[in-house]
């Protein structure tokens, strides 16, 4: 029975299409964080972040910022991209100074270059965030690409720390587990490098406030936590100890929990409310109908999020059917 829960959460985590809305029922107690084997971190989806080149600075201060929160790009078909390119109208018309592209970027190096084109043609700056389906080197192929004809995108495996003004964003991109990966040649990040951004997070603690930017969420305790699917949290608990010194956070990857905030202690943080700690699933961006957690049926999901001091509001963005 342990062993069939354990599966079925593997295979909630990485984005099944074909799942159904599940019955209310209970929630479950969490599976218990164990990894299946030891691993190793790779250098080049996670850069030390002492490295030069791991930190850029992209504006200077100026009061607030406003980023745009998309994840889930997916799909590089017209359809699906012309509705990002609405959506990311749609984050410009509000305001937003920068995107940040959070896990699920396309299959292959020409999906990856058609779907964050999609994004950096608004004239934005794009921070890009690998999840649990991109093969690191064609990702780099994908951006170096776009930056030959000008596009301004920043990948937070090899830029570790992004300087706002107004915020700091800092990356842990990738899976957390190998089972979790949908290609060879995707990343993992391990304990050590969680590690080394708390230290890096510490020695930042005086400057503007830190925005952790992970395509997993942190692992829940409710069915209103950034990571239920089935009834089940599957994110990281590793990640809570970050929260310490990064008082924001966006994350992706389990789509069935997008269009939400929590605070730092799991309670929903509602649009608008100004909190000193948030931390948002902004959903998948991409056109596939989702069947929600809450038992709803949405597609096509991004937020906008607004830092003002040391304290941050969020927006959701949806579109309306055309």
């Amino acid at each position: 029975m342990r062993l069939s829960f354990a599966i079925a959460a593997a295979l909630a985590l990485l984005g099944c299409r074909d799942q159904t809305p599940a019955k209310a029922a209970p929630t479950p107690a969490p599976l218990p964080f164990s990894p299946a084997a030891p691993q190793r971190s790779d250098i080049a989806c996670e850069a030390a972040l002492e490295a030069p080149g791991s930190r850029e600075k992209l504006r200077p201060p100026q009061g607030q910022i406003r980023i745009g929160a998309l994840a889930g790009l997916k799909e590089a078909d017209e359809e699906n991209v012309a509705q990002l390119r609405r959506l990311v109208a749609e984050l410009k018309r509000r305001g937003a100074e920068v995107l940040v592209a959070d896990g699920d970027l396309g299959d292959n190096p020409d999906e990856q270059k058609t779907l964050l084109g999609t994004l950096t043609e608004s004239g934005l700056p794009v921070i890009a965030a690998a999840g649990n389906r991109e093969v690191r080197s064609e990702l780099d192929a994908a951006e170096a690409e776009l930056r030959k004809k000008g596009a301004n995108i920043v990948d937070l495996s090899h830029t570790r720390v992004v300087d706002l003004g107004d915020a700091v964003l800092v990356g842990l991109p990738g899976a957390f587990e190998r089972r979790q990966l949908h290609s060879e040649g995707a990343c993992i990040y391990v304990q050590k490098d969680i590690d080394a951004l708390a230290a890096a997070l510490e020695r930042m603690s005086a400057g503007p406030p830190a925005v952790l930017v992970a395509a997993v969420p942190p692992r829940g305790q409710d069915a209103k936590a950034l990571d239920v699917s089935e009834g089940q949290n599957l994110g990281d608990p590793r990640l809570h100890a970050l929260f310490k010194r990064a008082p924001f956070g966006i994350f992706g990857q389990v789509w069935e929990s997008g269009g939400r905030a929590i605070d730092g202690k799991g309670a929903p943080v509602k649009p608008d409310a100004e909190s000193d700690q948030l931390y948002l699933n902004p959903g998948a961006a991409d056109r596939t109908v989702w069947p929600m957690s809450d038992g709803t049926i949405a597609a096509g999901h991004a937020a906008l999020l607004t830092i003002r001091g040391r304290r941050a509001f969020w927006e959701p963005v949806r579109l309306e059917e055309k």
